[in-house]
């Protein structure tokens, strides 16, 4: 397996345009082989997104075909979010040895627990693209607080805005930051929805995530098993910035994708001084490009065991936060306790 490129195939090819643009920009790891999208017309948008010679990959418009007939040892599922389930769970029953699921990882419990189940069953290493997991600033300023440089942290204060503001196509992505930092289970949630989504009901509607109107913005508070407390802020009628606060007894990290700042107190609950940022790069603007170290993190943990920078347990959690939303929004933003019941 070391002496030998990784075959690479990726199902839904609208989104997956950026993982077979990194696939084929990691060439010493991976030879990408095949694409599948029920759709043919996408074949072509493909091509010109990922900028992959047409003809280089065998198409497919079933990807169970792709799975008997490719050996595939790694797949990317980059389908609409309510249709990663079989894709998943397909792939994994095949003995692909790894895969990368675009966010958010199921639209149901039911069916997050089903991949879950399933990769575990099967011994199927895999990773969520949530993809600030991968982002060097955030990788350094985690580890800096597990090692202690605000005094543990306690709260996390988390703000996404624009008109894109939606609970489940980019909030997981807000929401999965939080679970990152705060290094732990999420215990319950209280949320308040903005105003026009008051009765949204404890269903997702988002129907593929592509029209804003039909994924809420709201403000969450979630409580995490080790005492962290999350405050989540998606607001469609504000400003388009991700951001995040972290803080703890000795200090403050603030962050954006790009930059951001850091304080430190001389004494617990003192007075903050700024000091010289730790880390020195965020994320990259390209979507391709942000998916370069989500797939050769996928070849180490094929070829060396290595592990995840965004389990799908995790995933699981951030859906579970984010379905325990809509249900205590539906009961007058009262507090849900997490697990949620398997019904």
């Amino acid at each position: 397996m070391a002496n030998r490129k990784l075959r690479a195939g990726v199902i839904g090819c609208g989104v997956g345009a950026y993982h077979a643009f990194a696939y084929a920009n990691s060439p010493a790891d991976y030879d990408l082989v095949s694409v599948c999208d029920i759709q043919p017309a996408v074949f072509e948008k493909l091509y010109e997104r990922s900028r992959i010679p047409k003809g280089s990959v065998k198409e497919y418009t079933d990807h169970r075909l792709m799975l008997e007939k490719e050996n595939l040892d790694v797949v990317s599922v980059a389908t609409p979010d309510d249709y990663h389930t079989d894709a998943v769970c397909d792939a994994s029953n095949a003995g692909v040895k790894a895969l990368i699921c675009e966010k958010p990882l199921a639209t149901s419990l039911k069916d997050a627990d089903r991949i879950v189940e399933t990769v575990e069953k099967n011994g199927t290493k895999m990773s969520v693209d949530h993809t600030r997991s991968w982002y060097p600033s955030f990788q350094t300023v985690r580890t800096a607080i597990r090692n202690g440089e605000i005094g543990g942290l306690t709260r996390i204060v988390a703000h996404m805005g624009g008109h894109r503001s939606m609970l489940f196509r980019n909030g997981t992505h807000l929401v999965d930051a939080v679970c990152y930092f705060a290094d732990s289970d999420p215990v319950w949630v209280i949320a308040a929805h903005e105003r026009g989504f008051e009765n949204y009901g404890p269903e997702y509607h988002g129907q593929g995530g592509k029209d804003p109107m039909l994924d809420p913005g709201s403000t969450v508070i979630i409580e995490f098993a080790n005492g962290v407390r999350g405050i989540v802020n998606s607001a469609k009628n504000t400003p388009a910035i991700f951001e995040y606060d972290l803080q703890g007894p000795n200090g403050r990290f603030w962050m954006t994708d790009k930059g951001g700042r850091f304080w430190k107190t001389e004494k617990a609950e003192g007075s903050p001084i700024e000091q010289l940022p730790i880390w020195t790069k965020g994320g990259e603007d390209s979507l391709g490009e942000s998916l370069l170290p989500a797939v050769r993190e996928l070849a180490e943990m094929v070829r060396n065991n290595a592990q995840t920078s965004s389990p799908p347990r995790r995933a699981r959690n951030t859906l579970e936060i984010l379905m325990g939303s809509l249900i205590s929004q539906s009961k007058d933003s009262a507090k849900v306790h997490l697990p949620l019941p398997r019904g």
